[in-house]
């Protein structure tokens, strides 16, 4: 229990006189009292004695006049109202801590029923934000500035009504494609026409970004122009993808009016637009990085593209009503609402505007190309 266990027998340290054995027997309570109040332990009358020392003053209590010394003053005492057991509080006090004037507020207004917050999931999705650069393959900012000089120099051609024979050619898919120019491709480029509506392409894998365009136009703006014809113009064709070497190689799909700049893929420069295969992508008349929209393309399946123009109806101040230009994608024969955009979008302030695309230009089947890919491409589908 510690150094301490008990006080029992304690002593100043360093004594000499410390009682031991029968004297410390003798060292009793009682005679330490009688040490220190002077009495010795043989008086006998010791108990009478200190009895006597604590006896009362003799005579009376003092007089009862002096009691009113300490009397409370007379009446009620301060604030205290007749018929009551409560102290009441100051007028003045009333006044400070007085309640605001008017009935007592009500109940808080109801909470908000967050049940009645639509479902985020049944919204249709937010557009896709503009993007800066592909995260896949990029040309370069001198082959783009190139591109856009080239552009200021060749005007659009004019749109002008085909002859009948052309335009059911069109129609029907007969279309002729053009090779690239001789220093974008060399002699293990492969264009070649299989049937009627079906070419074959081949390229190797040193192919650097080119296009390549049918001879005349899917859509002529001068007849097919649903404001001229009083009818909507669907217009689409599709590849069939039979190789894409590595990740560096890949396949462009879309339309572009004349001239082109024909070392760039459709959809990066005026009155174009493409479906990218290396990343998915979407781009209209766009030369950064596109708009996420589908899969990247894989080989063994069919991508159909196409463009589909209608009227707007008149409104009541006359108005001739516009054209609206959806573009859509289709992949091995299915469609879905995803794989549509509407041309005229709300576009990013560093876009470029869609000049050519409304229905007022004409428009050329497109497919870029680069590193090494062999595909199909199928015109008259539908």
């Amino acid at each position: 229990m510690g150094f301490f266990k008990s006080l029992k027998g304690k002593v100043d340290v360093g004594t000499d006189d410390t009682p031991t054995g029968s004297q410390y027997d003798a060292y009793s309570t009682a005679e330490e009292k009688r040490r220190v109040f002077g009495r010795s332990s043989s008086n006998d009358n010791y108990t009478t004695t200190t009895d006597e020392q604590y006896d009362p003053p003799s005579g009376p209590p003092p007089p009862q006049s002096r009691q009113s010394e300490f009397a409370p003053p007379p009446g009620p005492p301060p604030n205290f109202l007749k018929g009551t057991t409560a102290q009441q509080p100051r007028q003045d006090d009333e006044e400070t801590y007085a309640p605001p004037s008017g009935p007592p507020p009500g109940n808080p207004p109801p909470y908000h029923d967050w049940t009645v917050i639509p479902d985020t999931a049944l919204l249709p999705p937010p557009p896709p934000l503009p993007q800066d650069y592909s995260p896949t393959n990029n040309a370069s900012y001198d082959s783009a500035a190139r591109a856009h000089e080239w552009c200021a120099r060749h005007p659009l051609y004019t749109p002008s009504p085909p002859s009948r024979d052309i335009h059911d050619l069109a129609a029907s898919g007969h279309l002729t494609l053009e090779r690239p120019p001789a220093q974008l491709c060399n002699k293990n480029f492969v264009l070649r026409q299989k049937t009627s509506t079906t070419w074959s392409v081949r390229t190797p894998s040193q192919q650097q970004d080119a296009v390549i365009m049918s001879s005349i136009p899917l859509y002529f703006a001068a007849v097919d122009n649903p404001l001229v014809a009083g009818h909507p113009k669907t217009v689409s064709f599709e590849i069939h993808v039979l190789k894409i070497s590595n990740a560096n190689s890949g396949i462009a799909v879309g339309y572009a009016a004349k001239p082109y700049p024909p070392w760039r893929l459709p959809g990066w420069h005026r009155a174009s637009i493409g479906v990218h295969g290396d990343d998915g992508r979407r781009f209209v008349n766009d030369s950064w990085g596109g708009r996420d929209f589908v899969e990247p393309f894989r080989p063994g399946e069919t991508v159909r593209v196409g463009m589909r123009f209608s009227a707007t109806p008149a409104d009541a101040s006359g108005s001739l009503g516009k054209v609206k230009t959806t573009a859509f994608v289709a992949r091995n024969g299915r469609t879905n609402k995803d794989w549509e955009w509407e041309i005229d979008e709300e576009r990013d302030e560093r876009d470029e505007g869609v000049d050519g695309l409304m229905g007022e230009g004409d428009l050329y089947p497109a497919i870029g190309v680069f590193g090494a890919v062999e595909f199909e491409v199928r015109f008259g589908v539908s």
